[in-house]
C-alpha cells in the first residue's frame, strides 16, 4: 500500500481518482493548491505526488520546483496531471522533475499502473476480519472492499459475536460497529478484554453518520485502537494496523 500525495482543486476529479486508489489500499491525502501540497509533502513524506498543473495560487510547474529545492521532499516522484499536452508543456514538466506525465481526461488503467510502478502494488492478502455491526451502508462498504483486498471476511450480527469466533476465525482484526446500541457494543467490547487471544488483536470502531470527535470519543470509550467514519479511510487504517504488527 502506497502513501500518496494529491494535489487537485477539482473535487470530481479528487474522488474519481480516491475511487480508483484506496479500494486497492492505497492512501490518498489530498490538498486545493500549491502552498498546502509543499507544506503536506514536508509532514506527510508520502511515496508519490500527484500533480495536477493547473491549480489556484502557484502553478504546478512553480510547485514541482520549490519540492525539488526541498531537502525534504526532493526525493518523493511527481506525476503531472493536465489538460495541457503540448510538446514544449511536457517538456518543462520533465525539466521540473516530474517522473510522469498524465494527460486529463486521464485513462484510469495508465494511471494505475504509473502509480503502482512508483509505490508497488498492494500485496494480496488472506488474513481475516471479524465484522461486528447491524445492517449498514457503511459496513457493507467495508466489508465489499476488505473482501477485493483479500481479506476472509465473517460478518457477525449484534448478540452472535463470542471468543469462540476469535479462536476459531484467527482474525487480524475485528471492526466493531458503535453506533449499534450501548449495551450491544458494551458486551462485544467486554468479550474481546475477557478472551485471551483477543487482548492482543486490533479493534477498529467504526460508525456512520456521526462526526468524528463523537466516533473518538467512543473509541476511547470502548477501548478501541483505532476509528472510522468513512469507507474511504480504510486504506489508512489497514496500513496503521499493519504498521503496529510490526509487518
Amino acid at each position: 500500500m502506497g502513501k500518496i500525495l494529491l494535489i487537485e482543486d477539482d473535487t470530481v476529479q479528487v474522488e474519481l481518482i480516491r475511487k480508483l486508489l484506496e479500494p486497492r489500499g492505497h492512501v490518498v491525502l489530498s490538498v486545493r493548491n500549491g502552498r498546502e501540497g509543499i507544506k503536506a509533502a514536508g509532514i506527510e513524506n508520502p511515496q508519490l505526488i500527484l500533480m495536477d498543473m493547473i491549480i489556484p495560487g502557484m502553478h504546478g510547474l512553480e510547485a514541482t520546483l520549490k519540492l525539488k529545492e526541498e531537502p525534504s521532499t526532493r526525493e518523493i516522484p511527481i506525476i503531472a496531471l493536465t489538460i495541457m499536452s503540448s510538446p514544449k508543456f511536457v517538456q518543462e514538466c520533465y525539466r521540473a522533475g516530474v517522473v510522469g506525465y498524465i494527460k486529463k481526461p486521464f485513462d484510469p488503467k495508465a494511471l494505475l499502473e504509473i502509480v503502482e510502478r512508483i509505490v508497488g502494488k498492494p500485496v494480496k492478502s488472506t488474513g481475516r476480519i471479524l465484522l461486528v455491526a447491524g445492517v449498514s451502508q457503511l459496513a457493507t462498504m467495508i466489508e465489499m472492499r476488505l473482501l477485493r483486498q483479500g481479506f476472509e471476511v465473517t460478518v457477525l450480527r449484534p448478540g452472535e459475536f463470542s471468543p469462540s469466533h476469535l479462536e476459531k476465525a484467527k482474525a487480524g482484526a475485528v471492526f466493531v460497529d458503535v453506533s449499534l446500541s450501548e449495551e450491544q457494543v458494551a458486551a462485544v467490547f467486554e468479550m474481546l478484554r475477557a478472551a485471551g487471544s483477543g487482548k492482543d488483536i486490533p479493534v477498529v470502531a467504526f460508525a456512520g453518520g456521526i462526526d468524528k470527535e463523537a466516533l473518538s470519543q467512543a473509541a476511547a470509550r470502548y477501548g478501541a485502537q483505532f476509528q472510522l467514519a468513512a469507507a474511504g479511510e480504510l486504506g489508512g487504517i489497514l496500513q496503521k494496523i499493519c504498521q503496529s504488527d510490526g509487518s
